[in-house]
């Protein structure tokens, strides 16, 4: 079954402007099928969890959270759960100022306290191309980092599996799925692990 989904969004539960309601109403609407919720640990409001739990949608809402790792300065690594499956996601490695030589070295660290699973390779849904290489030895996410409505829809993976929580994360995992970015009219669809299977849909 083909899915398409979003696993970095921003809500009124740390610094984004959208309810977790307000955020799968407006993925719906675009035609996702998951997302995840990924609040900032530093800025977490109570009730986060129960609230996600509590959204009204035919979408699947994972929770996850976006913790801050300390690791000469800070990055920050997108913790989703499943049913069973945890995902770790090293997040939006263009953000920190860092050469992709820095990076790499902080990759390399921070998996040695996470067990990480994929990297980002965006900047607010905007393909940072100089992370996306082949240096960097995990699958390469395309997300939106979404904290409002404008800033969702600009990157999604789309992935062929069964529709429930684990058997995604299983997918993702093994770099099964495709990183897909909004360009004016036109989307574009990037395998996760060999950015070189390029296409327009």
């Amino acid at each position: 079954m083909l899915l398409k989904g979003q696993l970095h969004i921003h809500t009124t539960f740390s610094d984004g402007k959208l309810t977790p309601q307000d955020a799968a109403d407006i993925y719906a609407g675009l035609g996702f099928d998951f997302i995840a919720i990924t609040d900032h640990d530093h800025l977490l409001k109570s009730n986060y969890r129960k609230a996600i739990e509590s959204v009204k949608t035919d979408l699947i809402v994972f929770y996850g959270i976006e913790l801050t790792v300390f690791e000469k300065g800070y990055v920050h690594v997108n913790r989703i759960e499943g049913e069973k499956e945890i995902l770790h996601v090293f997040n939006h490695p263009g953000e920190y100022g860092l050469s992709r030589k820095q990076v790499l070295e902080r990759i390399h660290s921070v998996a040695k306290r996470y067990p990480l699973d994929v990297v980002e390779v965006t900047d607010h849904g905007f393909h940072t191309p100089e992370f996306d290489i082949p240096e960097i030895k995990y699958p390469k996410l395309a997300s939106d980092d979404s904290h409002n409505s404008i800033g969702c829809g600009r990157a999604w993976i789309e992935l062929d599996c069964k529709k429930n929580k684990d058997s995604i994360i299983r997918a993702i995992r093994r770099g099964d799925f495709w990183n897909c970015y909004e360009r004016g009219l036109k989307k574009e669809k990037i395998k996760g692990v060999l950015t070189t299977n390029q296409f327009i849909l």
